[in-house]
């Protein structure tokens, strides 16, 4: 703020000063015809005595917008969120693009017409015009996640009857729902919760995030709306090692940061099955996609109006009791396109 009074006060001094030298020598004459000529004078001083004032005021007023934008760059961290799983599932309302969501159920029967399991999977319909390609796109998505749902009870069914269990009484459950994060002429932006109890100690969830170029309903890669992708994968990976060193009760694998790099820029097939039991032969058949893979199929993430979230599902870097890991990335923070921020 002094520097901006300072600034002020050299130009209006300047100002004052001309328009002064130039009223004194032609108010110095004395004749009528000195007279106006010296009136004239005095009004184009203060003429030029406003624009100064105007052009201070402007110059004073940028400085400041510019100070307080980098403020704001100054302060934007990176975080971890509090509560991933309400926050990732939360669904948003108030998107420009308005969105409807409905049901899609089956219920599979047993011989004795028990409910065996229960299928749901949702499907998001947008109710404006002119998204007729996104449409499209939401449409076959859908689609094939009814379908991948009535494959996955199809896999549980026939282990279940070759293994003789018991299913009177049991109740499972494959469900896919929608949470909207952002719909604008840009992005479509969505996550959805996979959850699935096919037997076992606890339900699996899974969050899947799904972001569409609006007019094309080409689906977007981290990449497509990040500014450097490698400074993003330098961050998000800086924020969980400190994260990691501020909560003593949490804990990554072992082998965390190497999971993260994989899920950023593709991981090595050499590395990733050397643990298996695969034989050569049929590890020849899978190529490395070290450096090569898209984003799309490792990486998941969301944009919302004011920030980009990079998702670990619960297993990625940490174990199930520790839940999901949802990264924050503030606009401000200038790794995300200006188009999409």
């Amino acid at each position: 703020m002094m520097k901006n009074k300072t600034l002020l006060t050299r130009k209006l001094t300047a100002a004052v000063l001309a328009a002064a030298m130039t009223f004194g020598m032609t108010a110095c004459k004395g004749t009528d015809a000195d007279t106006a000529e010296g009136t004239a004078a005095a009004e184009s001083a203060t003429e030029t005595v406003s624009a100064a004032l105007s052009a201070a005021a402007e110059e004073t007023g940028t400085a400041a917008e510019s100070r307080e934008e980098a403020a704001e760059e100054a302060t934007a961290e990176i975080s971890v969120a509090e509560d991933p799983d309400t926050e990732i599932a939360e669904f948003r309302k108030d998107t420009a693009i308005k969105v409807t969501v409905e049901d899609q159920k089956e219920e599979k029967k047993n011989d004795a017409g028990e409910v065996l399991v229960t299928i749901s999977v949702q499907k998001a319909t947008i109710e404006d015009s002119g998204y007729d390609a996104l449409q499209k796109v939401l449409d076959q998505q859908s689609a094939d996640t009814y379908e991948l749902a009535q494959e996955a009870w199809g896999d549980m069914q026939a282990f279940l009857e070759d293994s003789d269990w018991e299913t009177t009484g049991s109740l499972y459950a494959i469900e896919d729902t929608i949470s909207m994060k952002r719909g604008d002429d840009r992005i479509f932006s969505y996550v959805t919760t996979d959850y699935s109890y096919l037997g076992g100690a606890h339900p699996n969830v899974v969050y899947n995030g799904y972001n569409y170029d609006t007019k094309t309903g080409k689906r977007l890669t981290l990449r497509d709306v990040t500014e450097d992708y490698d400074s993003l994968y330098a961050q998000v990976l800086d924020t969980l090692r400190a994260f990691q060193e501020e909560h003593d009760d949490f804990m990554f694998f072992e082998d965390y940061e190497d999971t993260v790099r994989g899920m950023f820029y593709g991981f090595s097939a050499e590395e990733d099955l050397e643990d298996s039991s695969m034989t050569d032969a049929e590890r020849e058949e899978i190529s490395d996609t070290a450096g090569t893979a898209s984003d799309i199929d490792n990486i998941q993430w969301y944009l919302t109006d004011n920030e980009l979230a990079v998702i670990f599902n619960r297993y990625d870097i940490a174990g199930y009791a520790f839940g999901p890991t949802a990264v924050k990335i503030p606009f401000e923070t200038g790794l995300v396109k200006e188009i999409y921020s």
